[in-house]
């Protein structure tokens, strides 16, 4: 076969019907994508809709507490941890994921302890508990005033915060970032080495 004869099979057009057959399976392709998509947009925004997760304090307890008042030099010495029981309830019909976070430790507006708290999941529609020790730095209210009139008052007010940021991840398309925080006020008595007046306010954000 020569050359010419072979540019004029190359030319011959393409028949009519592998021409409709192509179309047609491009847009069964199409419609198909098309479908899927509106499926999973439709699921994400009513079945798998984001909801709120919401972070509860279960329990606040005292696990060592020492007080040794100078009252010559008007100086208050004191060591105490505090253990909190909390737990983040995550609604959704898929699992969350949390990034490291912190809880601190506040006497009267001044960061006294810090912990971490590792990262981690939370299985769809299930509540995870979580346990957290805070200790207070001693050396940071060595010379507080406030502190000594609290001690000698036999009443120690604190604040606990924790914050628990990360995000939920619906199909790998729709990520929603969360954040959930608590904020606990309680005092410590300290005659009988008890916690009392705990009130704590709950916020999440999407």
């Amino acid at each position: 076969m020569d050359v010419e004869s072979s540019k004029a099979i190359a030319m011959i057009p393409e028949s009519p019907k592998k021409h409709k057959r192509r179309n047609v399976c491009l847009g069964v392709t199409a419609a198909v994508i098309v479908v899927f998509s509106l499926v999973l947009l439709i699921l994400g925004l009513t079945v798998f809709k984001p909801k709120q997760l919401t972070t509860t304090v279960d329990s606040t307890s005292i696990s060592d507490l020492k007080v040794s008042l100078d009252t010559a030099g008007l100086r208050v010495h004191v060591n105490v941890s505090l253990d909190m029981d909390l737990s983040i309830k995550n609604p959704n019909e898929v699992g969350a994921k949390y990034k490291n976070s912190s809880a601190f430790l506040n006497y009267r507006g001044q960061v006294v302890g810090e912990v971490p708290i590792p990262a981690g999941k939370i299985s769809a529609d299930s509540t995870q508990p979580m346990n957290v020790t805070l200790t207070l730095v001693a050396d940071r209210l060595l010379s507080d005033s406030e502190l000594f009139s609290d001690a000698m008052a036999g009443a120690i007010p604190f604040n606990i915060l924790t914050k628990i940021s990360g995000k939920v991840s619906i199909f790998n398309l729709f990520k929603v970032k969360f954040t959930c925080t608590a904020r606990c006020d309680l005092v410590v008595f300290v005659s009988n080495s008890t916690i009392g007046d705990q009130k704590c306010k709950y916020k999440t954000k999407l």
